[in-house]
């Protein structure tokens, strides 16, 4: 059988309420030469079976994978690339959306302008209402500010808008499994360090959903996860290096400002990670507070 243009991979985890809204709008593209590959990581609800009945709907060939035990989004994402047969890879998420010419428009504008990863713009929709909540499309000065814009986190992509080539892909090193957060910000920077050159189709064909509930949860550890990558990154020589320490430190300030009443240790090596990579005297005053309030209970059970 040949290989087609296409290789649409789905990570699903718990995904069976919005699994079978995000089918439907694959089976709706435009585009018809394409596989589907679901990667089920290590739970266990209908997603199996919603994956089977879209299979017999379609002639495209699809196929379901899963992982036992959970192994993490970044590698549930590399295992689907893994099992693909197109040199192109069209990242879905298992609650997103796209409108029917997504991988039209994606193909063409690879084809127009030789990217290695193309994207679209998203619009973000709220899980529960369905009502819009924003649209994420780079700005102009952003796109010519490449790739700046994307380390400073400016430029924005989406990985259920991305289509990636295998090659660039692997020439990045994969997506990153120590990552629970953030691994497609990391891999996108990755991916322009690899020199893989970034276009953006200028349509919104992405449906993002947003789970509201979820955010204030995650807060702190994606902001640390955000540090991590600026970590990763600090020897870009393609960015000026004052600002990769700036960045780097104003990072783990911002994480060390989610713990430090909860978890004022942890906040105390993030404030003092902060201070090694750019050095200020609130950040340094910061560290010392979350020491003060860590003795805090010693004292207390002194008196």
């Amino acid at each position: 059988m040949p290989a087609p243009q296409v290789s649409i991979c789905i990570p699903a985890y718990r995904a069976e309420r919005f699994l079978a809204e995000t089918l439907a709008s694959v089976r709706a593209q435009t585009i018809t030469d394409w596989e589907l590959i679901v990667t089920e990581d290590g739970s266990r609800d209908r997603t199996e079976e919603i994956v089977r009945a879209f299979a017999a709907s379609v002639a495209q060939p699809v196929r379901y994978t899963r992982h036992d035990p959970n192994r993490g989004l970044p590698a549930t994402r590399n295992a689907g690339i893994e099992a693909a047969r197109a040199g192109w890879i069209a990242l879905l998420d298992a609650d997103d959306l796209w409108t029917p010419e997504h991988l039209d428009t994606c193909l063409a504008t690879a084809r127009a302008t030789g990217a290695e990863l193309v994207h679209a713009g998203s619009l973000l929709f709220d899980s529960e209402t369905g009502r819009a909540l924003s649209h994420r499309t780079p700005a102009q000065e952003d796109i010519a500010a490449l790739p700046l814009s994307l380390f400073r986190g400016r430029y924005i992509i989406q990985p259920a808008s991305v289509l990636l080539h295998r090659a660039l892909w692997e020439r990045a090193g994969r997506f990153d499994p120590s990552f629970r957060y953030v691994e497609d910000r990391d891999m996108w920077l990755r991916c322009a360090r690899a020199g893989g050159h970034i276009a953006y189709t200028g349509r919104e064909t992405c449906r993002y959903r947003k789970h509201p509930a979820a955010l204030s949860t995650h807060a702190a550890p994606m902001a640390e996860a955000a540090a991590r990558v600026y970590d990763k990154h600090l020897d870009w020589e393609a960015i000026p290096g004052p600002l990769r320490r700036e960045a780097c430190a104003a990072a783990w300030a911002a994480a060390g400002r989610l713990r430090w009443r909860a978890e004022p240790a942890i906040a105390r090596s993030h404030f003092q990670r902060a201070c090694a990579v750019h050095w200020r005297l609130n950040w340094w005053l910061r560290g010392l507070l979350c020491a003060a309030l860590r003795a805090l209970p010693s004292r207390r059970q002194t008196a």
